[in-house]
């Protein structure tokens, strides 16, 4: 039998809601994952992609994860990984350089063979735009009858659920369809909470995020044991101890003061845990700062208070008839006609596609600066490589 485990959506430096706390507890829970690897005394890890959070992360979060994974290498098991939508760069991915220390291979469409009978592919994340445009056909392996596993960084549906299928870029059936061999398996990253599925028969599933990445993260955080033999395959999770999230809601009426605040917040245990809280209701002299202030006092590691006080809702009953086309197929639509560059679809990718960006502004601007400016070297480097080779014509 050959035992894998499946972890994916580290995102090692992530401040969520711009706390040290958090992005130290993401890279325990992916030192936790690792541990469990070797207790398990599995035949090699996949990771499916977000390793980091950021496509620039800090050198200490860099040389913590090589720390992390030397724990593999000293006991002998590969660690295999894809590039996500969070970590991929223009050019050299951060994959590349880990895998220069020894610690970590990149997957490919050629097959990596774990023992002799599983052959494990990987696709980097693919951007909306360029999804039609890409070829995802994998080179067969040697043997026909080996166990065929490919790891991916997409939204698909399924195993996306129905109620969120929305959410989903593209159909898992037609991955399947267009990798020109019959595969067994489809491990995925990207959607944060666990899911799974099957499509033609084959298994597809997501092992979710180590770590709470938003409050709607409910599902206690796992990694996922894939125990392969004869053919067939069987999953089991084994949980990452990690800290917990308490959603508050607090209503509001006209007049309320700090005494609505204690009222709420005396029935939630909040001792060393993450607290997200909503206002809703009317506006009153408490502000967030207070509320923020409470949370804190109470003993909360962390606290996110979003006030929606006084927000106007709108009936949307009794508009327009018919099919709506969602916004996000409209723009995809219109890029689809235009000729941009690599750099502007990733730019655009980037902005669209990044669900914490109100709370990450300035590190995905500055991304894209970077980005920017590296496309600039490059297209003045071709252009002066073109001069030369004009003078040297003539």
């Amino acid at each position: 039998m050959t035992t894998l485990l499946h972890l994916s959506d580290t995102h090692l430096g992530n401040r969520q809601y711009g706390s040290d706390v958090r992005k130290e507890d993401m890279a325990e829970a992916f030192e936790q994952a690792v541990d469990i690897a070797v207790d398990e005394n599995v035949d090699a890890v996949i990771h499916t992609g977000d390793l980091f959070d950021s496509r620039t992360p800090s050198l200490p979060e860099v040389t913590r994860c090589i720390r992390i994974l030397r724990k593999l290498e000293e006991a002998d098991i590969p660690f295999y990984g894809i590039v996500g939508n969070h970590d991929r760069k223009m050019d050299e991915q951060w994959l590349d350089l880990i895998r220069e220390t020894g610690v970590a291979k990149r997957l490919s469409k050629e097959p990596t063979m774990v023992g002799d009978d599983v052959a494990v592919y990987g696709i980097d994340s693919v951007t909306k735009p360029a999804w039609h445009a890409t070829d995802f056909t994998l080179v067969p392996p040697d043997d026909s009858d080996v166990f065929t596993l490919l790891c991916m960084h997409q939204l698909l549906a399924p195993p996306i659920p129905g109620s969120e299928d929305i959410m989903a870029d593209h159909s898992a059936e037609g991955v399947l369809d267009r990798v020109g061999i019959d595969l067994d398996a489809l491990a995925l990253g990207d959607y944060h909470k666990p899911e799974e599925d099957a499509v033609k028969d084959v298994p597809v599933w997501y092992a979710g995020s180590t770590e709470r990445c938003s409050v709607d993260e409910e599902e206690p955080r796992s990694v996922s044991l894939l125990e392969i033999e004869e053919g067939t395959i069987r999953r089991r999770k084994r949980e990452l101890d990690t800290r917990e999230f308490v959603p508050i809601p607090i209503e509001f009426s006209e007049g309320d003061a700090h005494g609505r605040i204690n009222d709420v917040l005396d029935q939630y245990d909040l001792e060393d845990r993450v607290a997200h809280v909503t206002l809703r209701g009317e506006r009153t002299a408490v502000t967030s700062s207070d509320v923020y202030s409470a949370v804190i006092d109470r003993g909360a590691a962390v606290a996110k208070v979003k006030d929606d006080r006084g927000r106007q809702e709108f009936d949307l009953g009794g508009g327009p008839e018919g099919d709506v086309q969602n916004p996000d197929e409209i723009i995809d639509e219109q890029i689809a006609e235009e000729d941009l560059s690599e750099t502007a679809l990733s730019i655009d990718e980037r902005v669209r596609g990044d669900e914490e960006l109100p709370n990450r502004k300035k590190p995905v601007a500055n991304e894209i600066e970077e980005d920017v400016k590296q496309a600039q070297e490059e297209a003045f480097s071709d252009s002066k490589e073109d001069s030369t080779a004009e003078e040297v014509a003539e």
